[in-house]
């Protein structure tokens, strides 16, 4: 080997500044013995070395403030906006003031008036139940007052037929058809006095005092009749058949 032969290339030093450590990530552990032989400054003096990273130190520090400065003069000036002495203080003021009134006014909705309203939707509703429960009877007194009245004339009808003692089938068949419309009216007027037995008013014990007594007149009428059908068994078997079915559902 020719230790003098002028083809070999000697080792270059790189030079030291930030370019050198971008390499490395966050976290990584430096190793200065990598870091010096990676960039051949095992062959630079030592006190050249020394003053190289003396001066990329200061350009840092350097670089540092001077970032710190840019970010510290909008940093300052934010503060200076929302100081005690900043023209804006009062409007800050303002919002705070608004946003405590609206929370107070949101604990209130929740806690209290979302509570009164729906008690009163609650009686509200029960007020319209009750409005149509009364309705509702107020169309069935009515309905049984008709009804009753009906069957009061009727009554008055077949005691008129029961007191004739001709036994022609017109007769017969009138009674029948009497006979058939009231037991009717009385059925109706039964079951809608059913519904309305929790009701003591005045009306609806004169209308129950009422159906009562049409009840007694309409049996003494079915006595009278099954009579005559007895007496005319030939003439009357439409009225015996409508006369069955009669008593079997009478009240």
């Amino acid at each position: 080997m020719d230790l003098f032969d002028e083809s070999w290339d000697l080792p270059v030093t790189k030079n030291i500044n930030r370019d050198l450590f971008t390499s490395y990530e966050d976290g990584e552990v430096f190793d200065v013995d990598s870091f010096l032989l990676d960039n051949n400054f095992h062959y630079a003096p030592l006190d050249t070395l020394s003053k190289d990273l003396t001066l990329l130190t200061q350009e840092m520090d350097h670089a540092l403030l001077e970032a710190s400065s840019e970010s510290y003069k909008d940093f300052v000036n934010l503060c200076d906006q929302f100081s005690d002495t900043a023209e804006t203080r009062p409007e800050l003021q303002n919002v705070k003031l608004d946003l405590t009134q609206f929370l107070n006014k949101l604990r209130k909705l929740t806690e209290t008036d979302i509570l009164n309203t729906k008690e009163v939707v609650k009686d509200t509703v029960d007020y319209l139940e009750t409005l149509d429960k009364l309705v509702a009877v107020l169309a069935d007194t009515k309905a049984l007052n008709s009804g009753l009245q009906l069957g009061e004339k009727l009554c008055n009808v077949l005691n008129s037929l029961c007191a004739d003692n001709q036994t022609g089938n017109i007769e017969f068949a009138l009674c029948g058809q009497v006979l058939t419309q009231l037991h009717h009216i009385t059925t109706k007027a039964h079951t809608t006095l059913q519904n309305l037995q929790q009701i003591d008013s005045p009306m609806i014990v004169q209308l129950r005092s009422g159906y009562h007594s049409i009840i007694v007149e309409f049996r003494a009428c079915l006595h009278v009749m099954c009579d005559k059908c007895v007496a005319n068994p030939n003439e009357t078997k439409e009225l015996v058949s409508q006369l069955s079915d009669m008593l079997l559902t009478e009240h």
